[in-house]
């Protein structure tokens, strides 16, 4: 039974990871996404100020966390099934 749990734990991290990165590693992007979805691709360069470079550096941490908690969930789903007895 504890099986169970560490797996559902595993699968509850992982998804809340790809969350995490799905939210904030797709904003690092410089395209205006309702030009590009129209064909019309432009690409700007905004001039950067303290807090946007602030929120660059915030939103690729929290980035990096994801990624981290895809990692120990899936460890988490492996031990689950294989180390668990």
């Amino acid at each position: 039974m504890l099986e169970a749990y560490i797996n559902s734990l595993g699968v509850i991290f992982s998804s809340v990871g790809a969350f995490l990165v799905w939210k904030y590693l797709t904003e690092l992007n410089f395209i205006d996404k309702e030009a590009y979805l129209k064909g019309e691709a432009v690409l700007f360069i905004p001039s950067l100020t303290a807090d946007d470079v602030k929120k660059f550096k915030r939103q690729v941490l929290i980035s990096k966390l994801g990624l981290g908690l895809i990692l120990f969930g899936g460890v988490l789903q492996v031990m689950s099934n294989h180390f668990i007895v």
